[in-house]
């Protein structure tokens, strides 16, 4: 079975690395970047199995940078997880189209235990889905 790719966008290195450490650990190919404005180009190219983000980064925010993934084409149904360790706007983050929201600090093994009901969960189209593709693309130039 070929192992599963996760790709994951988190601005502060050492949890970067840490994270990516763990999933390797646990049988998961990763690849990560800490720019938001590198990620869109490196998830086409690297065409992952779930992608992880965080909420506070640089420029964009987790769930800018959602609806964006949300936008590629052949990306609408893979799992997105947001991290944030904001309470106040985790409620909100829903809306942006992601899977799943995980409040920071997360134990390891919440963190895998989503990973594997995301990744052995096909997602469906509520018929909106081409509606709000079409006007995230109008949106965000470039994608």
């Amino acid at each position: 079975m070929e192992k599963k790719k996760i790709f994951i966008v988190e601005d502060d290195l050492m949890l970067l690395e840490a994270i990516q450490d763990i999933l390797l650990e646990h049988g998961y190919n990763c690849q990560g970047c800490s720019y938001p404005e590198n990620a869109i180009q490196m998830i086409e190219e690297y065409r992952p199995d779930l992608v992880i983000l965080d909420y506070m980064l640089p420029d964009w925010n987790g769930g800018e940078l959602c609806s964006a993934i949300r936008a590629i084409d052949d990306f609408e149904y893979m799992p997105i997880i947001i991290t944030s360790a904001y309470a106040k706007i985790l409620l909100s983050l829903s809306e942006y189209g992601c899977d799943a929201i995980l409040e920071k600090p997360f134990a390891i093994s919440e963190l895998i235990q989503l990973i594997q009901v995301l990744l052995s969960t096909k997602r469906s189209d509520s018929g909106l889905l081409p509606k709000i593709k079409t006007l995230i693309k109008s949106a965000i130039p470039g994608i």
